[in-house]
């Protein structure tokens, strides 16, 4: 048996799901506004929530992460009667099972409710695996990189392709190596190919190998990097840059398992575990004739999208103070606690470079330490520095009767006063600035704070410069 709770201002919707759950074996609880849930899920073991998405007190598409986060980590199953695709999208973005529409009935709400219920009682077998899925670097508690783990962890006991997914510096490669290490191959070979850095005229060559002479300079047979990754693993990053006359060929590689070397008429059989990365939307590229669709299915055995690290505060400081740390190590130097002022300079900051950039940022900030006694602000880079101190302004603007230096009639100051469109202009950069310092750049809590039509809020990010997270 397990505990479900509704989180809904309907009372008749509550009592409803509750007659469904008890019926089906488990025990419901109820809560009337998000806060209540919110409480609930934090204080008592929850299997599985129910959550509507108007609540009186707040969108419940915002909750979803919260509610992962809590210590019992219970599946959420949405239920709102005001359904459209981008609330689906961004439901299951956030970490959802699942996205119903009300009127629920017994059966609507009776599979999900199951599955997710049987998902929970085989999570104990899998929580073994994804304990000793591990390696230095992946860290942070955030429902969606937990997920990622587990999915992570799973994948590697078996051989199916993995597709990984992000933004540029979201730690592809950390979980790439990852897999391999917790794989049966992990005594073979991590062969890496940047598919990016790769020379156009000798892309073949170096993927599959290249008899003697068969090209200016060829003065001996070489082996490809496939042939290394035999019986181990082959990373490919930045795949989508793998030019499409060499997609071909790689697809038949995949396919028949053998490699035939540039130049030659024998087939060496090659046997690896594939793991490929990008930042880019592959099914964009293949509808548009960029990418071939048959390798896309190929590489897309499973697929793991990253979650960028803007918009997790506990994750920025996990990763930091573990940067911070293992640098001191390698510098054997003592470690530096991470100062409030510095903490809240980091949480400030919106990591368009993710994992990486932090990384670089804190061994640059411990380079800069010297004899001082903590990591303090003026160990980062002006551009953070800057950042923070815009947010403040930001923050102090968006306080009552702190908006513009004002006269004693309550108007702006006739010394400092500008012209309409350009005070305009000026808080509407600054809002923007600060919704998408707020939530990380992600496009789907931007719209429900906002308020905006998706339409208009990209037009109002492009207008002013502002990079965000399409979600």
């Amino acid at each position: 048996m397990g505990t479900v709770l509704i989180i809904d201002d309907d009372p008749q919707i509550r009592d409803a799901l509750a007659r469904v759950v008890v019926r089906l074996g488990h025990a419901p609880t109820q809560a009337a506004t998000l806060a209540e849930g919110l409480g609930q899920a934090a204080s008592a073991d929850v299997d599985v929530v129910f959550l509507d998405v108007r609540m009186p007190d707040g969108n419940g598409l915002d909750a979803i992460s919260d509610i992962r986060r809590s210590p019992c980590g219970p599946e959420v199953i949405v239920i709102t009667g005001w359904g459209d695709p981008d609330g689906a999208e961004r439901a299951m973005r956030q970490g959802a099972w699942d996205y119903i529409e009300k009127p629920p009935t017994v059966k609507t709400m009776t599979a999900p409710l199951q599955s997710a219920m049987e998902h929970r009682r085989r999570g104990r077998a899998n929580e073994q695996a994804a304990a000793a899925f591990r390696f230095p670097g992946i860290l942070g508690g955030n429902p969606r990189r937990a997920q990622c783990v587990e999915q992570a962890a799973k994948a590697a006991a078996s051989d199916v392709n993995v597709l990984l997914t992000g933004a540029t510096g979201t730690g592809k490669e950390l979980f790439a190596r990852a897999i391999h290490d917790s794989s049966p191959r992990r005594e073979g070979a991590f062969v890496v190919v940047d598919c990016a850095a790769l020379p156009a005229s000798i892309v073949e060559s170096v993927l599959f190998g290249s008899e003697k002479g068969v090209y200016t300079g060829a003065d001996r047979k070489r082996e490809g990097l496939l042939l290394r990754a035999h019986d181990g693993t082959l990373f490919l990053d930045e795949v989508a840059e793998m030019p499409l006359s060499v997609q071909k060929a790689f697809l038949r590689v995949l396919q028949e398992r053998r490699v035939r070397p540039v130049g030659g008429l024998e087939e060496t059989p090659c046997h690896f575990r594939l793991v490929a990365a990008t930042n880019q939307d592959l099914e964009a590229m293949a509808r548009d004739g960029l990418f071939r669709e048959d390798l896309l299915f190929r590489l897309q055995g499973v697929g793991i999208e990253l979650p960028p690290l803007a918009g997790h505060p506990d994750d920025i400081l996990d990763f930091a103070a573990y940067f911070a740390d293992a640098a001191a190590r390698r510098q054997g130097v003592p470690p530096r606690p991470l100062s409030e002022e510095l903490s809240r300079a980091l949480l400030a900051y919106p990591w368009p470079g993710n994992v990486r950039e932090l990384k670089n940022t804190m061994e640059g900030a411990l380079a800069l330490a010297a004899i001082d006694e903590a990591l303090l602000p003026v160990h980062l880079p002006l551009h953070i520095r800057v950042m923070a101190a815009r947010n403040r302004v930001v923050g102090r603007l968006g306080e009552p009767g702190e908006a513009e230096p004002v006269a004693g009639n309550g108007l702006l100051s006739a010394a400092t006063l500008p012209g309409f469109r350009e005070y305009n202009d000026t808080r509407e950069a600054q809002y923007l600035r600060a919704i998408v310092a707020r939530h990380g750049g992600d496009i789907g809590r931007m719209l429900g704070v906002s308020g905006l039509s998706r339409s208009r809020l990209y037009a109002l990010l492009k207008k002013h410069g502002i990079a965000a997270t399409r979600s």
